[in-house]
């Protein structure tokens, strides 16, 4: 994307989250909620965040927002329409497992990109708790067969990930695979 049309993503993002009454003020993600008898202030919930159909719904029918909202048109209305919901995700569980392997191999980087971006949002959230984050079948997310993007977003994940109290854990069946990328240096000093 060019700057142009990042910049009308990310006005449609808070015009979409303004909707649902989210905005930059930290406040605007707790809500008001009984909890045993009494009146309390409570993280919003799933189901009070936007989706990608709100988002779909707000870039309207100008020529600049056409082509991104063909782009989601796979994920409102397509075969990807499972993206299309409110998580059952319990990000705050001691152990958390993703397992994705039925998305099936042209959608799964979409899948990893949803749940990496929750985990890193997660480990980052402190760095005084010890975490660690283990990627099986690693050589599907940079792989040869990889988006570069996802590729760089985990290679990132391991250059920083002891910065917030972490470690990450990169398995795979054939080392080679780390090296069949467009810039195969990238993991070698990972590689003991």
């Amino acid at each position: 994307m060019n700057e142009e049309e990042k910049a009308i993503i990310e006005e449609k993002i808070i015009e979409c989250y303004k909707l649902k009454n989210i905005t930059f003020d930290d406040e605007s993600l707790y809500k008001e909620k009984i909890v045993n008898d009494k009146l309390e202030k409570v993280f919003k919930e799933s189901e009070d965040m936007p989706i990608l159909e709100d988002m779909y719904n707000i870039l309207g029918d100008t020529e600049k927002t056409k082509i991104f909202k063909i782009k989601l048109i796979p994920f409102i209305k397509g075969s990807l329409k499972f993206f299309n919901n409110y998580t059952n995700v319990q990000i705050d569980n001691k152990l958390i497992i993703a397992d994705i392997y039925e998305l099936g191999e042209e959608n799964i980087k979409y899948g990893m990109f949803i749940f990496i971006e929750c985990f890193w949002d997660k480990i980052k959230s402190s760095r005084k708790i010890k975490k660690a984050i283990y990627l099986d079948e690693i050589w599907r997310l940079i792989g040869v067969t990889s988006n570069k993007y996802v590729a760089g977003f985990i290679y990132k994940i391991f250059k920083t990930i002891r910065k917030y109290g972490g470690s990450a854990v990169a398995i795979t069946q054939d080392v080679g695979d780390l090296f069949s990328l467009e810039n195969r240096n990238l993991w070698k000093k990972y590689i003991k």
